[in-house]
């Protein structure tokens, strides 16, 4: 359900399973990475229309046509910053001797996503269409995008702050938001079973049918909360939200590691 708020799900759901089970933070951002699979098919439930006539090239309108540059471009920006991200995070934050900061990153991450709404919601809106946007500005929002595999990064409320500083309406923020983070998801998915293969890991971090078990809960209960929640990330202030998450993060680690000193 996080998912659909700007609080970063991945940050929590890391958060969660570090302090609550002790799971080690690797273990715990690759749960999390399977647990995206349930929320992409929500989001493709949700979009089936829109994804199709992305999908059929023979529909030729102009809307239609810039909806499909937008995802290309949004998604050769994730990719540019993403990838980087996505090792830099694997191998060096959640790595054996820096694993113990990961609440720390987490919690900083939550305040740079705590500025960016707040400042993104105090900027003059024009209301632009999503196909208005300049291939730049397309490729702008992937870059956003990419830095959301940083645990306490919030993917939609990097993505929504980008949007809306480019001028978009809120409607057109949130589809494109959704509709960019399918091809981010399954990306991040792909290149973390390659990474898997390299090192000659297992494939799945908790038992597979647990992992089954809780993708196929999180995709229907994503489903079935998607337009709740919506609404309620229009309707409150998430950078109090985030603001207050991230505090609270730096806080509980800073007892921690004074306890562990």
């Amino acid at each position: 359900m996080l998912e659909w708020l700007p609080v970063s799900s991945e940050g929590q759901t890391v958060s969660l399973l570090v302090y609550l089970t002790g799971l080690d933070p690797q273990v715990a951002l690759e749960i999390s990475l399977w647990l995206h699979l349930g929320t992409l098919i929500a989001v493709l439930v949700k979009y089936r229309k829109e994804i199709f006539q992305y999908l059929n090239y023979k529909n030729r309108e102009e809307s239609v046509v810039q909806w499909r540059w937008f995802i290309v471009y949004s998604t050769l920006g994730t990719v540019i910053t993403g990838v980087p991200c996505f090792f830099l995070v694997r191998y060096y934050i959640t790595s054996p001797n820096v694993g113990e900061y990961i609440m720390l990153v987490i919690g900083v991450a939550l305040l740079v996503t705590a500025f960016l709404l707040y400042y993104s919601g105090k900027q003059k809106r024009i209301g632009k269409q999503i196909e208005e946007l300049s291939k730049i500005q397309m490729t702008s929002s992937g870059l956003l995008q990419g830095f959301s595999i940083i645990p306490g990064i919030s993917r939609s409320g990097i993505t929504m702050s980008g949007l809306l500083l480019m001028s978009t309406s809120k409607e057109e923020t949130v589809k494109g938001s959704f509709l960019m983070s399918i091809p981010a998801v399954l990306g991040g998915f792909i290149l973390n079973l390659i990474a898997i293969a390299i090192e000659g890991g297992n494939f799945f971090p908790i038992e597979w049918w647990q992992l089954l078990i809780a993708v196929a809960v999180t995709a229907v209960i994503g489903y079935l909360t998607m337009e709740l929640f919506i609404l309620i990330a229009r309707k409150f202030n998430f950078a109090i939200i985030c603001l207050v998450l991230g505090i609270i993060t730096i806080i509980l680690f800073s007892l921690k590691f004074i306890q562990t000193t």
